[in-house]
């Protein structure tokens, strides 16, 4: 059985705007099997000027076509410096890199169809030029996943069931992989032949980034080890009420964003109050209640394993307040089964574009209802 061997890298900038997360990925290909491997993972900065220009894009929306025009660019320019920062620190030669994938940054995301010109259509937008990353580091580049999906019917989200199957597939186990970035998302693997399944479960990190952003007057961007959480106590009616959002109630396959839970949102659950900790506490319950209830809701049966990367993997409270609220489940982070919990979706993407390069289908329909499988991401070359 021939064992074909590639080398990608993966770049992913989440909701939050931090930072560019870049990931080195070996992956091994068999006929009936294929093996992904971390070799390096780093977390490249994005300046406080870009990410105030992304967050004043949010916030002006569609119409903010000149600042749109010049981010792309200036993004492209950055994905493409932490690609060099990556092949620098892990010695690699970009010849033998294949290809590099981009998610980019996604600023608009519309999962439900709209009438658009008398016909209903989805759409999403990421920026982050991909012509730029090729020019600059001379190595083929596949971006605008999601479109390939929205074509074929889907939401364009979620797209790392592909590799939470390949990771976890084959347990003996109900797992389901969440993944705590500004949203949340879980893909459902049952042991046997079972359909799996994947859906945005609601709110991750946003709504608590974006409470002690304002808490702190800019001074910190998220709650670290849930200390601030710490200090305040869950608001029950408050949390009631966020609970009745609808998405919450929505049934997959289905996703969410910035649109959902972004500023809108926090300046409308916040009325005339300040921040506070009992209000980060109480979103940071929020997180946990609303993947909790998106089990107990919209799974065939709640799994016997979790397994939590992404950002809210490194809170505490979150974890506790998941476990507390799946009591037969064990919850774990995945950085004890193995699985780096801040670069787990850029592996997703290097994934993904190296599937691209290759010809393989990199969707799953059951996640994103697509009405088929579709090869994902367009190619630039240098």
């Amino acid at each position: 059985m021939d064992k074909e061997s590639y080398i990608a890298i993966g770049l992913m900038s989440g909701t939050s705007v931090d930072s560019i997360d870049a990931a080195a990925v070996k992956v091994e290909i068999t006929d009936s099997s294929t093996d992904v491997h971390l070799i390096k993972g780093i977390s490249y900065p994005i300046p406080g000027c870009i990410r105030d220009c992304i967050f004043q894009l949010f916030d002006d929306g569609p119409g903010a076509l000149h600042r749109l025009a010049l981010l792309n660019m200036r993004l492209g320019q950055l994905f493409a410096k932490a690609a060099q920062e990556l092949l620098m620190e892990t010695a690699l030669n970009p010849d033998r890199v294949m290809v590099i994938a981009s998610h980019g940054q996604t600023v608009h995301h519309v999962s439900l169809p709209e009438k658009c010109c008398g016909q209903k259509v989805r759409g999403s937008i990421q920026i982050g030029e991909p012509s730029v990353i090729a020019q600059t580091t001379g190595i083929p580049v596949v971006s605008d996943f999601r479109a390939g999906d929205i074509a074929a019917g889907g939401n364009g989200a979620p797209l790392a069931p592909l590799l939470d199957l390949i990771l976890f597939s084959g347990h003996g186990k109900d797992i389901a992989a969440q993944n705590i970035g500004g949203i949340g998302n879980v893909t459902w693997i049952p042991k046997g032949n079972k359909e799996p399944l994947a859906f945005d479960t609601g709110p991750g990190n946003m709504v608590i980034d974006l409470l002690v952003i304002r808490y702190t007057k800019g001074r910190k961007h998220f709650d670290r080890d849930g200390k601030i959480g710490r200090q305040g106590k869950i608001l029950k009616g408050l949390l009631d009420e966020w609970m009745k959002h609808p998405f919450l109630a929505l049934k997959p396959p289905k996703s969410t964003g910035r649109e959902e839970f972004g500023t809108i949102f926090l300046s409308s659950l916040l009325g005339d109050l300040e921040p506070d900790p009992d209000l980060i506490r109480t979103a940071e319950e929020f997180t946990a209640l609303s993947i909790a209830h998106a089990y107990k809701n919209f799974l065939p049966s709640l799994p016997e394993m979790v397994i939590v990367t992404g950002g809210g993997a490194h809170n505490p409270l979150i974890m506790e307040s998941l476990s507390s609220h799946l009591k037969e489940t064990e919850v774990l982070s995945g950085n004890e089964v193995g699985i780096d919990i801040d670069f787990k979706e850029a592996v997703a993407f290097a994934v993904l574009g190296l599937f691209r390069i290759l010809g393989k289908t990199g969707n799953v329909p059951e996640a994103t209802g697509a009405c088929r499988k579709a090869v994902l991401g367009n190619i630039t070359h240098p």
